[in-house]
């Protein structure tokens, strides 16, 4: 029970915690962008594929040879578990006359935690297990450069699906009694 309040309720599981991660808003106003930005903006998806509804909106990133970042800094908890999903599709625009080049990856906290290189293809969908963070805030990056092709990136979604190691729990929770004990002793020396 103290660790149900200590952590947080088991709701917190299910929630999704990145904003507009289905880019429905049609802005990026909850997203960061850096980088080569000037082909970036959200977008319908014509493809009428399995994983993109037709005319839904999704996030492009176009024909740049240097790497645009898109980025959203997330509410996380140290020590839980979370799963990364998130669909993405690249077609090629050269219409064969140049190779297409492309480089992807999803950053956690700084670090790459999938990268992928010169593929293309129809919508896939990519699934992240057992992202990690030891901090209460931690940034999750997409970063794509593509010449002669576009990346679009859609149902971006990160859920929480572990509680820490019972001895992290079990710390924390002392250390949340610790401090409730001191704060009634100080008002105890007051009263």
């Amino acid at each position: 029970m103290l660790c149900a309040a200590v952590f947080g309720a088991p709701s917190a599981f299910a929630a999704n915690l990145v904003a507009d991660g289905d880019f429905a808003q049609a802005s990026l106003a909850a997203w960061t962008q850096g980088g080569d930005t000037s082909l970036q903006s959200v977008g319908f998806d014509y493809s009428g594929t399995p994983l993109s509804n037709l005319f839904n909106r999704v996030f492009w990133d176009g024909n740049s040879d240097s790497a645009g970042l898109l980025g959203q800094q997330i509410a996380t908890h140290a020590g839980y578990k979370y799963r990364l999903e998130f669909d993405l599709q690249r077609f090629d625009s050269s219409y064969g006359a140049i190779p297409a080049v492309n480089d992807s990856q999803v950053l956690f906290n700084g670090a790459v935690v999938w990268h992928q290189t010169n593929t293309s293809g129809d919508w896939t969908h990519y699934v992240i297990n057992n992202l990690s963070t030891d901090k209460a805030s931690t940034w999750l990056q997409f970063s794509n450069r593509n010449l002669y092709d576009y990346t679009e990136l859609d149902n971006v979604s990160l859920v929480m699906t572990a509680v820490p190691e019972p001895s992290s729990a079990l710390m924390l929770s002392l250390g949340l009694g610790g401090l409730l004990l001191a704060g009634r002793a100080k008002r105890r020396r007051r009263g």
